[in-house]
């Protein structure tokens, strides 16, 4: 078997990795632009929503790693499979996973003291 032969499975397998990703990194790209609107709008941002975003960036951090890809072999993938997420996913996907936003969850709208409330008899 010829060298060329032997390559090309690995090369795939390689390509198939990469291209496993994108979905993280897109879902991560979402979550991050849902949260970031939210706190510009003021509107409610809850902890499970943080933690799932910061569940998103750790999973995508580990993945990347585990893999050993580069950025660019991750843009080169973004280009092949444009119709994984918004043209630009992946950089802003890479940049969440290593430098992971810290929001803070909004007050929530406090409810009537049952201590507070008179009684009324009827």
């Amino acid at each position: 078997m010829s060298d060329t032969a032997e390559q090309k499975p690995e090369e795939d397998v390689r390509q198939t990795e990469i291209t496993g990703l994108l979905p993280v990194l897109s879902q991560l790209d979402k979550t991050a632009a849902e949260l970031e609107q939210l706190t510009a709008a003021g509107k409610e941002v809850t902890t499970g929503q943080i933690a799932a975003y910061e569940m998103e960036a750790a999973h995508a951090r580990h993945l990347v790693n585990a893999a050993g890809v580069t950025t660019q072999e991750i843009a080169d993938a973004e280009q092949q499979h444009r119709s994984d997420g918004d043209p630009g996913f992946t950089g802003r996907a890479l940049d969440h996973a290593t430098h992971t936003r810290h929001f803070q969850p909004t007050p929530s709208t406090p409810t009537p003291d049952r201590e507070h409330e008179q009684d009324i008899d009827l």
